[in-house]
């Protein structure tokens, strides 16, 4: 694991440091956790934007998703036999 200093005001640290104390969890393992949680939700959003963005240049609607969501599992059924 890299050591590495990251500034926050007085009042965040005190927070962290609190809730760290409730969970019995070091500060570091908090902010660990919590930058993790921050990457893959960003990630997400990211992917949700370019989803968006496909099915906006394809002109689909959301209605039309569950017909595609069927005809897909019903190709991969059939080719799966």
């Amino acid at each position: 694991m890299s050591n590495s200093t990251i500034r926050v005001s007085e009042s965040l640290m005190a927070e962290l440091q609190r809730a760290a104390d409730v969970e019995q969890r070091s500060p570091e393992e908090v902010v660990e956790d919590a930058v993790e949680r921050y990457l893959r939700l960003s990630r997400r959003k990211r992917l949700y934007a370019y989803g968006e963005g496909q099915a906006e240049r394809a002109r689909i609607e959301e209605e039309d998703v569950p017909a595609f969501v069927k005809e897909i599992r019903r190709d991969t059924s059939a080719r799966s036999r």
